[in-house]
């Protein structure tokens, strides 16, 4: 099964009501990246993981970053978001923004919400955490760590 074929289990981020009923009660929520299609059992793995949290999934070569941002900021509030966990695929220029705008919505808006982060890389799942993927928006610092290596 692909996340295409199956809408009603993963649903669209950007087609779905910041208030739904369903964002309301899970309180939880795992952002993926649509590419993880690819990966549905990870995907499963990491919403049982967190409580069962309501799989939404988007493509940021689709959509607009800060369209992203928006809504996710729009749920967060409005249906009481507590936790938000992030999933993409390691090394898309475009899915790495996801765990970016999921940050930002935390630091900006909504400091009470836990937020992590996971990557798969050759179909394995990888935590990463918040200052990773700050570090990662900043290329002279990567530059840098490297060149401590």
């Amino acid at each position: 099964m692909t996340l295409a074929e199956d809408l009603s289990e993963f649903q669209s981020l950007m087609r779905i009501n910041v208030g739904d009923k369903r964002l309301r009660n899970k309180k939880r929520l795992v952002l993926v990246g649509s590419c993880m299609d690819r990966f549905p059992d990870i995907v499963r793995e990491v919403s049982e993981r967190e409580d069962d949290a309501l799989v939404l999934h988007i493509c940021l070569e689709e959509s607009h970053v800060n369209q992203a941002g928006f809504k996710i900021g729009s749920i967060v509030k409005y249906s009481g978001v507590e936790k938000i966990t992030v999933l993409t695929v390691d090394g898309s220029p475009h899915c790495v923004q996801l765990h970016f705008v999921a940050e930002d919505v935390r630091r900006h808006f909504a400091p009470e919400v836990r937020v992590t982060h996971y990557v798969v890389e050759s179909g394995k799942l990888h935590e990463v955490s918040p200052d990773a993927v700050k570090t990662s928006r900043h290329l002279s610092k990567v530059e840098k760590l490297m060149k401590t290596k």
